[in-house]
This record gives C-alpha cells, sequence and structure tokens, in this order.
C-alpha cells in the first residue's frame, strides 16, 4: 500500500512551476491561531491555510473565496484524521523516519520533472513543505498502523475462497471494469449545491487532463482515496445503481460526470475492461439441455419463428424440465459433464462463453432446430486460490480499516473553534 503514496507525484499544474499559484495573492495570509482541537493535538488556521493551497495546486483550481468554502470542510476532516492517526500510531510506538518522507518528496519531484528540491518548489507557490510532509507521513503511518493494528484479526476462510470461485464461475463471460473513484459526502443537505458545484469542477479538471489519482487523493473522502481512489475490479451491482448506468456504456478511459449516491457525490473513471474469465473455458465441463424441432411436423419458418419464442420463455434449466409441455412439438435432450475440449466443435463454439441459464442461438440443421441451455459449469482448471484469497483479505482489511478510523474519531475529543464545519 506505501507505494501508492507515490500517486501524490502528479500535479495537474506542474508544467507551469513558475505560474501556479500566482493569483493567490489577493488572499489574506490566515494566522496561527488553534482551529481545532484534537484530543492533545492542535490544527492551527495556518496548517488549514497550507493544506487548501497544497488541494488548489494539485487540482489546478482557481484560487477564489467560493472555491475556498467548498475545500474548507474536506480539509478539516482530512486534517483531523490525519492527527488520529498520528496519535493512534505514536501509541502503538509506530514511527515514519524522516528519511522515508524525503525519497516520496524526491520522487514526487523526479517524477513531475520539477527543476528544483519539492520543498522549494512548494515554498515558491505559497505553501509550506510541511503541509506536503504531513500527509506523505500521515498516509505511510496509517498503512503501518494498520499492519500490525488491523491485519492480525483478517482472516479468509477455505469456503470464502470457493464462494468467490463459485460467484466468478456464475459471472464468467461477463464484463468487469477496473474503476477509480472520487467520493465527495452530503452531510448536510443545504451543503449539496455547493458539494455538487465542487464535484462538477474536479470532473472537468480531469477531463481537461488532471490527473485522477492526485485530485482523489487530495479531495476524495473514500478510504481509498490514498491509493489514489483505486477501487479494483468491479462488476455490474456491485456498486449503486447510478454507477451501475454509467459502467453499461462506459467506454475505457472515460470519466462519468458527478453521480449521486446516497451518502454523496461520486465521480467515477473507468481505466480498463474484460471479460470476466475463471481460469482457461476450453478446460470446463458443462451440463446442457438440448432441445430441437424436426422441420417435419411444421414449416421451417413456423418452426424457427417459434424456435425464438422458446429461447426467450425459458431462463433456467429447472424451468425448460417443468414447462416444456407448453411446447409439445420439442424435444430434450440433456448432455452432462460435456468437456468443451472434447465436445463438438458446433457444441462448443455455441456454448464456450454462455453463463449458467444462458442460451445459445438457433441453429439451423439440415432436420431441424436447435436451442442450447447451460445447465451447470464444474470445476475449471487453473483458479489461482492464492490470489483470490489476497483479493478477499484486502477488500476484509479495507472495510475493517474504515471502521478502525471511524471508532477513533467517535472517541476522540474534538473542539471545533473554526466554527461547526463538518
Amino acid at each position: 500500500m506505501t507505494k501508492n503514496i507515490l500517486a501524490l507525484a502528479v500535479f495537474a499544474l506542474a508544467v507551469s512551476v513558475g505560474t501556479a499559484y500566482a493569483q493567490s495573492s489577493s488572499f489574506p495570509k490566515m494566522d496561527s491561531k488553534i482551529a481545532v482541537v484534537v484530543n492533545d493535538s492542535i490544527i492551527s488556521n495556518v496548517d488549514i491555510e497550507n493544506r487548501i493551497r497544497l488541494m488548489l495546486l494539485s487540482a489546478g483550481l482557481q484560487d477564489s473565496l467560493e472555491v475556498r468554502s467548498h475545500l474548507l470542510p474536506q480539509v478539516i476532516r482530512t486534517l483531523i484524521e490525519e492527527q488520529l492517526q498520528a496519535q493512534e500510531a505514536k501509541r502503538y510506538n509506530i514511527s515514519v523516519p524522516k528519511d522515508e518522507v524525503e525519497a516520496v518528496m524526491n520522487q514526487i519531484a523526479k517524477d513531475n520533472q520539477i527543476p528544483m528540491s519539492m520543498a522549494d518548489f512548494l515554498r515558491s507557490q505559497g505553501i509550506s513543505p510541511s503541509s506536503m510532509e504531513n500527509q506523505i507521513r500521515s498516509t505511510l503511518l496509517w498503512n503501518k498502523l494498520i499492519q500490525v493494528a488491523v491485519r492480525p484479526s483478517v482472516e479468509v476462510g477455505e469456503g470464502e475462497i470457493d464462494a468467490m470461485i463459485e460467484r466468478m464461475r456464475q459471472n464468467a463471460g461477463k464484463e468487469e471494469f477496473l474503476v477509480s473513484g472520487i467520493f465527495l459526502a452530503v452531510d448536510n443537505p443545504k451543503n449539496e449545491p455547493q458539494v455538487l458545484e465542487l464535484a462538477h469542477n474536479l470532473a472537468a479538471k480531469i477531463k481537461q487532463g488532471a490527473p485522477f489519482s492526485a485530485i482523489a487523493m487530495q479531495f476524495s473522502q473514500s478510504s481509498d482515496a490514498a491509493q489514489g481512489g483505486d477501487i479494483g475490479w468491479v462488476q455490474q451491482g456491485q456498486l449503486s445503481s447510478g454507477i451501475d448506468k454509467f459502467l453499461a456504456s462506459a467506454s475505457q478511459g472515460e470519466i462519468s460526470d458527478p453521480i449521486r449516491t446516497a451518502d454523496g457525490f461520486y465521480i467515477i473513471g473507468v481505466r480498463d475492461k474484460r471479460t470476466i474469465v475463471v481460469g482457461d473455458p476450453n478446460k470446463a465441463a458443462l451440463s446442457l439441455i438440448q432441445l430441437f424441432h424436426p422441420y417435419d411436423v411444421d414449416s421451417k419458418d413456423a418452426v424457427l419463428a417459434e424456435a425464438a419464442a422458446v429461447r426467450a420463455a425459458f431462463k433456467s434449466c429447472a424451468a425448460i424440465n417443468s414447462d416444456l409441455k407448453k411446447f409439445p412439438n420439442w424435444r430434450s435432450q440433456k448432455l452432462n459433464n460435456l468437456p468443451l475440449a472434447t465436445a463438438p466443435e458446433w457444441i462448443a463454439d455455441k456454448v464456450r462463453h454462455l453463463n449458467i441459464g444462458g442460451a445459445s442461438e438457433i441453429l439451423e440443421t439440415d432436420k431441424g432446430a436447435v436451442i442450447l441451455f447451460v445447465c451447470d459449469k464444474q470445476d475449471i482448471t487453473g483458479v489461482d486460490r492464492e490470489n483470490i484469497m489476497r483479493s478477499i483479505g484486502t477488500e476484509k482489511l479495507e472495510m475493517q480499516a474504515r471502521r478502525f478510523l471511524s471508532d477513533l474519531r467517535k472517541k476522540a475529543h474534538i473542539d471545533m473553534r473554526i466554527g461547526n464545519q463538518l
């Protein structure tokens, strides 16, 4: 997980080193008064100002009072969580050496071809280097803390792996999507217009070329923000209906407009698409029902017309067994545990990529019409159980990490002196 902190290396305005922050000079500097007290730590107005400037720089947003008002709640939330993470890491005697933070800073400068140190670059933009250093340190600390405090309680059973393989088997042949997301919460309905406007601004910047990962790390309120908003591979049905609708027609590289969900707005980016395959499809063993209607009972055109109705009528083999009497001229034959590798090519070619319950196209033979229905798919070789175990473990770790942070916040004493911004 720690390598993902390098997503910070991409800045939307890195190409305009000398001018990126010139427009901010009309705004007064914030004083060093205490803005928030988090247990025994403080967040000052200067801390908030520097983080706002860093977010403006990374997203390429115009510095205005309106934009700042949109950013302020997010900045305060993020700084509070960083303090809680640092405090808990200290309790576990976990620290991040200075040279680890410096290494990330140096990599950021190198990746952006900045002709000076990252610290000097930030100073030239009116930003204290400590703002980025603290953000990097917090992410590294959190990753280490999760490994110590949460990871030992994450277990993946053989039954969970088997269930995942079964889901993959059921979904074989469908599309899945490699997606990234930026989530902006709507905690108070009266703030929805502001949150939506910020979401539109961020989506527009990304579509214009700003790096999705950098924007996500600075703005997203989801737990995957530290990974540049990387959600991973998903299938339709795993996320909200609005996101599902976008994915149904999205192309690779496409960025969504803001999508309203139950808790806020999402910006979704599709990084890749692929067909779900479990092992080698040619090594599958399928159980089929073959339906056949000879031409000598009705005319060929009548048979083919009825074939279309039969194909649409049955969504499972169980339905065929119970309701085939509705189509008295159709004969059924079961083909159990038929290995695709040795099946006749005319059969294998038509059912290889069908899901369970799927029906082949209508096959016109010289004697009649044939439809093949897939009833079951037997064990498919080549499944990497170790990789599946890691995938399940990572998902469970992320969920428990979110609960861990939520619990820290619930237990914390937070004194908002800047006003009730959250």
